[in-house]
C-alpha cells in the first residue's frame, strides 16, 4: 500500500500568520460567534432581534452619526499599542458573553447605516438625515 504523505488542510502555522495579519476581524468574528451562542443561551433569540432591529432602525434614522461613532471607535483602536489591542479584543469578548443584546444593537445600527447610506447613493433626489 503506497501512503500518500500529502495531507490537505490547514496547517497550525498558517492559522497563526492569518490571526495574526486579521486580529481585528478575527476578534469580530468570535465576538459574533459569541454573542450568538450565549444570547440563546441566556436571553432567547427574540431579544437579539429586537435589539438588531431597534439598532438598525436608529442607525437607519442617524447614519452620519453611527458612522461618526464608528469611525472614533476604530480609530482609538488601532492608535493603542498592540498590548492594549489585545486588552480591548478581551474586554470586547467578555462583554459579548455578558451583553449580547448590546453586541446585536451595534451590528444593527451599522447594518442600517449601511442600508440608508445605500439607499441615499441610489437615488437622485434623495435628502440626507440628521
Amino acid at each position: 500500500m503506497s501512503e500518500n504523505n500529502n495531507k490537505e488542510g490547514v496547517t497550525v502555522k498558517q492559522i497563526e500568520e492569518f490571526t495574526k495579519k486579521h486580529r481585528f476581524e478575527v476578534v469580530l468574528c468570535l465576538s459574533f460567534i459569541l454573542s450568538l451562542f450565549f444570547s440563546f443561551l441566556f436571553f432567547g433569540s427574540g431579544v437579539a432581534i429586537l435589539f438588531a432591529a431597534i439598532g438598525g432602525g436608529l442607525g437607519a434614522i442617524f447614519p452620519r452619526k453611527v458612522e461618526f461613532a464608528t469611525k472614533q471607535l476604530f480609530q482609538f483602536v488601532f492608535k493603542q499599542e498592540q498590548t492594549t489591542q489585545l486588552v480591548l479584543g478581551i474586554v470586547a469578548l467578555i462583554l459579548s458573553i455578558f451583553l449580547p443584546p448590546a453586541i446585536f444593537f451595534i451590528l444593527g445600527s451599522n447594518g442600517g447605516r449601511s442600508l440608508a447610506q445605500l439607499s441615499n447613493s441610489e437615488s437622485p433626489s434623495s435628502t440626507r438625515r440628521d
